[in-house]
């Protein structure tokens, strides 16, 4: 597939100047013109990875009187089909919420067929760090466990204390070759190797001695020498690891934390580990980009802007674990801001996660499949 074999990044000037002008040209713009030509355009179509983007497009589209269809994709499926329309001249999405930002920016972004836009709310309140791109949200993924079986607290303290025997068999994972975040986060794991090295000599007292080049790597192939359950959701490892009565329940790692809005519901027995060494999980963003030939681009930019208010984010709000860079959110009920998740998990370098991915999946394919 097309994204599987992104190995490096690369961006020219003229798309970079381009990226630019299209992010900075907002400040000139007439936003009552916008609304008044988006209302003219009357629709608009959104390829989105969640079903919270519809949620939100049916309060817009009865706030404002435009026609919003979202159509939900896989992360893979909708930077592959937004790809290939744009390639080949067909013009019909106006934009995208995409999480694979990695593979987003080298297809999509990099090759001049979506560009960075800041609209009004988002330029005024969000960090500039959040505007390019620009982030809608963050997720966070952690490692979580059963309390009915664990009732005493942490069973686990370190990330290496998932290759021991102890946990072999038990940890459930979802499928790192179908998940592009689990990729660019396990990238973060090979640059950081010095610092996933020192954490095993706290954990075992000796250093780590590798058959692979560096430490992030030699853990992916501990990891799945210990057999861990391989999945297709996050929503079947938090029902797993958090349903009552198991006298052995498995274990969850890099699962979205927003799935703990489901435990009163589904009388899930589930919590998050937070402490562990050298990192609680990952986060990673949601982004919004716009069409660089967007049939209804006024219209795109009204629900983008939408998007940036603590009205607009409430879809996403509604669990813990989504954070929007507004600074007006108040965090969910029992959740920590995202300041303090963005002090305690890894995030990823952009630059090194596009050139390093492949040699992630390729280690990663390698040991699950032997």
């Amino acid at each position: 597939m097309i994204i599987k074999k992104i190995i490096r990044t690369w961006v020219t000037a003229a798309i970079a100047v381009g990226l630019i002008s299209v992010s900075s040209s907002v400040l000139a713009e007439d936003w009552a013109q916008i609304e008044a030509s988006a209302k003219k355009e009357g629709a608009l179509l959104v390829y989105s990875t969640t079903s919270r983007t519809a949620k939100a497009a049916k309060v817009f589209s009865a706030k404002h009187g435009i026609a919003v269809e979202v159509i939900r994709l896989k992360e893979q499926d909708l930077i592959q089909r937004a790809y290939q329309e744009a390639a080949s001249g067909v013009q019909k999405v106006d934009m995208i919420v995409a999480e694979d930002w990695v593979a987003a920016r080298e297809l999509l972004a990099n090759t001049g067929y979506f560009v960075n836009y800041v609209p009004p709310t988002a330029r005024e309140l969000f960090p500039k760090r959040h505007q390019n791109p620009l982030v809608l949200g963050y997720i966070n993924r952690v490692f979580g466990y059963n309390t009915d079986k664990h009732s005493s607290g942490t069973p686990f303290k370190s990330v290496w204390d998932l290759t021991t025997d102890e946990f072999k068999g038990r940890v459930m994972i979802r499928d790192v070759a179908i998940t592009g975040e689990h990729q660019n986060a396990l990238t973060e794991w090979v640059r950081r190797s010095g610092e996933l090295a020192d954490a095993y000599q706290r954990r075992f007292g000796e250093p780590l001695v590798m058959t692979e080049p560096n430490a992030g790597l030699e853990f992916i192939k501990r990891f799945l020498q210990n057999d861990p359950i391989i999945m297709t959701s996050d929503t079947k490892i938090s029902k797993a690891v958090g349903a009552a009565g198991q006298e052995n329940p498995p274990y969850g790692m890099f699962y979205v934390y927003s799935k703990h809005r489901d435990k009163a519901l589904k009388d899930l027995r589930i919590t998050d580990n937070r402490q562990v060494d050298p990192t609680l999980g990952y986060y990673y963003p949601i982004v919004l980009q716009l069409a660089t030939k967007a049939p209804n681009p006024n219209a795109a930019k009204m629900f983008m802007e939408y998007l940036g208010t603590i009205e607009g984010f409430a879809p996403w709000a509604d669990s813990p674990g989504v954070y929007t860079p507004n600074p007006n959110q108040v965090p969910f009920k029992g959740d920590k801001p995202f300041s303090w998740w963005e002090k305690k998990m890894w995030y990823y370098d952009l630059d090194f996660a596009a050139a390093n991915r492949g040699i992630v999946l390729d280690t990663w394919l390698k040991y699950a499949q032997r």
